[in-house]
């Protein structure tokens, strides 16, 4: 009986989490075309994610960068953003998504290429 209830509630948390999901979806219209726009983009992504690593370790919550309470954090700080900022944040491979210490130039690189491919 214990595991059907386990089982149970794993099952409606995934199932509430699917609309997040769909948020996650990466408009790529909104994306600004211009380099220094990606750039300036990118300084606010890496701002707000250490302002979430220092919130999480505050609480308590993080021992390292990689915890589940700053992935959660920052992709809430990021849904509730503009839509360009949203979807810079989006567009970024996961390994670079939550990795402070990233380097720019490549991580700009990368949504300004695909940005372009998704828009043509």
């Amino acid at each position: 009986m214990k595991k059907v209830f386990l089982a149970s509630l794993a099952a409606g948390m995934i199932f509430s989490a699917l609309p997040a999901g769909a948020q996650d979806a990466v408009e790529w219209q909104a994306l600004p075309a211009e380099r220094e726009a990606l750039v300036a983009l990118d300084s606010q992504q890496n701002r707000a994610l250490r302002t979430s690593v220092r919130h999480c370790i505050s609480i308590g919550q993080a021992r390292g960068r990689n915890s589940a309470c700053v992935f959660l954090d920052l992709d809430r700080v990021m849904r509730q953003s503009n839509e360009a900022l949203r979807a810079y944040h989006f567009a970024l491979p996961r390994q670079m998504r939550y990795d402070e210490n990233r380097h720019r130039e490549a991580a700009v690189d990368i949504v300004a290429k695909a940005r372009d491919r998704a828009v043509q």
